[in-house]
């Protein structure tokens, strides 16, 4: 358990401390090699934040002359002398050869790493370096792989040009490049000085089907350094394919290879460091080996015609072409993160399809069964825009004008209608909400209806015949003036009552004028008093008169009239007969004010008499004692209904009776017709659109008229009033 304790939490306990790594660059800062070597170490120590990394570059390439060398290495025995670390990284042969020189002087106690040696010409003892406990990482360039690689590729290759420089580290394996020369078949050329104005030439100059490998080109013939941008215009001068060992042009313009690179000469350097730092063993004897990666840049395929190629499996392609999904991963992932949503959208949507279909169907099924409808209907509709053109119509317009349905729709209705021209107002389809007309000895309702359809007002109208109609009107109207008159023979009793006083005075005062006259007595003041009652005799009986013609006369249309005073004056007319037979009225208004009823009026009346009449018969019948005939009305208002009960204690009526007694032709008199109550009823409840309803009390008979008050609009409507 202490071991397990101590191997997880001592790095813990030595990084608290704080740890100093120097990593000493043979190259300058800005050369993609060294870059990538100083990346890999960082990315091994990232995690680690109380490592302190210090970089230190000697600029070898640019500067690789013998005395730049003696006073770069005075510059840095002075700027290391008095400096501890905990470990030091060395990179490259140039960084290597001055500690070798003087590790007697620096860095005593210090742990070593070499990093970025050639794995064929380390340029170190190896034994040496055993014998100093320093691990080596090498440097992996595949010189005889990517040849190979390159011969075999090239489709028709025949010539194969190599490029490297003849600086410190490219020396050591320029005598690789010189062996390969002589151990291909192809015809190989080199040039491993780093002459511009030659290599530009040659370049220019190679022979079809050809191809480059490129090693390294950092300094001149002259050792003069040749700038990273000036290297790649070169590459990208070529007319053929240039392949590489290392991948500090990859994306520059060499189509790839094997390729060793500086990240991973970092990253190993950096991994050993750590053991190191968590104290632990390290294999110093066995050279560390960088892995080389095969990269290839997808656009130099592309450029040199390569697409042929058939790249190793695991290789990495730069500028590759996307794929659908890669071109679209933002989307793609989005569109993943919305998915819940998308898919409640999709939902609703397919929800909202479904619906609609349903919906749909459901408007067809109706417009088919309006359409039967319409045309099952015996009413004319016709559908006309405010122009005049028709929209539609049903089979039984179709029928009337005589033609079909076809050559109906989308004409105009004045071209439609021929010789209806004469008989119709076209100006009335459009101005009028009813009108009628005639036409072959038969009448026509048109009702106008207002619809809007296509931001328009059109004109819905239906066109009814109404002649049977008319005729059955006129037939009722005969029943109820029919009813009216068998009426009259109780008027004309009743006025032969009201007459008897007037005519007795007329006559005394006619005597008393002849006496007067004879006695030479008659003055002028006699004549004028009996001028006075002459006349008021004669008023009283025109009023009498006046009132039977009125009640006589049909009404022609509806009007606001005062129901107080129509029972009222059907009680003037009838009062002389019921005081005749000795039956009192006992009439009663308990309204809190006076209310008018929109009806007919005279045929109102009408229906009073002839219940009043009826309770007069019934009473006559019973032959009770006289004096003891008794009618109660009473008028008052339930709701928004005004009720009126008029009761006798007549002879009553039998269940059967009073089941039958609203039908036609239906009687219980000697002599009677069998109409008024059935007229009675007819008024009430088909011409005022109220109830009539008759009940048989143990004495007597309840007749209970039942109205609707006004509406709001009748009330205001000056017109209507009688």
């Amino acid at each position: 358990m202490k071991f397990v304790f101590l191997a997880l939490f001592l790095p813990i306990f030595l990084f608290a401390q704080g740890k100093e790594i120097l990593l000493l660059q043979s190259y300058n800062k800005g050369l993609k090699w060294s870059d990538d070597i100083s990346l890999g170490v960082e990315n091994e120590l990232k995690s680690y934040k109380n490592i302190e990394l210090t970089t230190e570059y000697m600029d070898s390439k640019k500067n690789d002359s013998k005395e730049y060398k003696e006073k770069i290495s005075k510059l840095f025995l002075y700027k290391f002398k008095d400096r501890k670390y905990d470990v030091i990284i060395i990179a490259d042969n140039f960084a290597v050869d001055f500690y070798n020189l003087n590790k007697d002087k620096l860095f005593a106690g210090s742990k070593v790493i070499f990093t970025g040696l050639d794995m064929d010409f380390l340029g170190v003892d190896l034994n040496q370096t055993i014998k100093d406990k320093i691990p080596i990482v090498l440097e992996n360039k595949q010189v005889d792989t990517n040849v190979a690689f390159i011969i075999s590729s090239v489709k028709n290759l025949k010539h194969l040009y190599i490029i490297n420089d003849n600086s410190f580290d490219s020396r050591l394996i320029n005598d690789k490049f010189k062996a390969i020369e002589q151990q291909n078949n192809i015809d190989i050329s080199l040039n491993l000085n780093g002459n511009l104005q030659t290599l530009e030439k040659d370049i220019a100059n190679l022979p079809k089907n050809s191809a480059i490998l490129f090693g390294s080109l950092f300094v001149d013939d002259k050792m003069n350094y040749i700038s990273y941008n000036t290297v790649n215009n070169l590459i990208n001068s070529s007319k053929f394919p240039v392949f590489s060992l290392t991948d500090s042009h990859l994306g520059k313009g060499v189509v790839g290879g094997l390729l060793s690179t500086g990240y991973e000469q970092g990253s190993e350097a950096g991994k050993l460091a750590l053991k190191y730092l968590n104290n632990q063993e390290v294999d110093y004897k066995t050279p560390v080996l960088a892995n080389a990666k095969w990269e290839f840049d997808y656009n130099a395929i592309k450029k040199y015609n390569l697409e042929y190629i058939n790249l190793p499996k695991n290789a990495t392609i730069l500028n590759a072409p996307k794929s659908f999904f890669e071109k679209n991963r933002v989307f793609i992932d989005r569109s993943f993160i919305a998915s819940p949503f998308i898919f409640l959208i999709l939902l609703f949507i397919i929800f909202y399809i479904v619906k609609k279909s349903q919906m749909q169907k459901k408007i067809t099924d109706r417009e088919k069964l309006i359409k039967t409808q319409l045309n099952n209907i015996k009413d004319m509709i016709l559908w006309i825009r405010n122009d005049g053109l028709i929209i539609t119509c049903n089979q039984a317009f179709c029928f009337f004008i005589s033609k079909k349905k076809d050559l109906i729709i989308g004409k105009k209705i004045d071209q439609i209608i021929g010789e209806l021209n004469e008989h119709i107002d076209m100006q009335k389809l459009f101005d009028r909400d009813f009108f009628e007309f005639e036409y072959n000895d038969k009448n026509y309702y048109v009702k106008n209806n207002i619809l809007e359809y296509s931001n328009q007002k059109t004109n819905f109208l239906i066109i009814t015949d109404v002649t049977a109609k008319r005729q059955i009107d006129l037939n009722k109207q005969f029943l109820i003036q029919q009813s009216k008159l068998s009426e009259i023979g109780e008027m004309l009793s009743s006025l032969a009552h009201q007459w008897k006083t007037p005519l007795v005075e007329l006559s005394a005062v006619a005597h008393k004028m002849q006496y007067y006259n004879q006695s030479k007595k008659l003055t002028s003041s006699d004549m004028e008093q009996f001028f006075d009652t002459i006349m008021k005799q004669i008023i009283f009986m025109s009023e009498t008169v006046d009132a039977i013609r009125n009640f006589v006369k049909p009404s022609t249309k509806t009007t606001l009239f005062d129901i107080d005073l129509g029972i009222k004056e059907i009680l003037s007319i009838i009062h002389p007969s019921l005081e005749h037979n000795f039956i009192k009225v006992e009439y009663k208004n308990i309204l809190d004010s006076d209310i008018y009823i929109y009806g007919y009026a005279n045929e109102f009346k009408q229906v009073i008499l002839n219940i009043i009449n009826n309770a007069k018969d019934a009473i006559v019948e019973k032959n009770d004692k006289k004096g003891s005939g008794k009618i109660k009305i009473s008028l008052n208002q339930i709701d928004e209904s005004v009720k009126i009960k008029i009761e006798d204690n007549g002879v009553g009526l039998s269940k059967d009776s009073a089941n039958s007694i609203f039908q036609p032709y239906f009687t219980t008199k000697k002599d009677g017709l069998g109409i008024g109550l059935y007229m009675a009823k007819f008024i009430v409840e088909n011409k005022m659109d109220g109830k009539l309803n008759v009940y048989a009390l143990e004495n007597g008979v309840k007749f209970i008229i039942t109205l609707p008050k006004p509406t709001h609009a009748e009330l205001n409507d000056e017109d209507t009033f009688a």
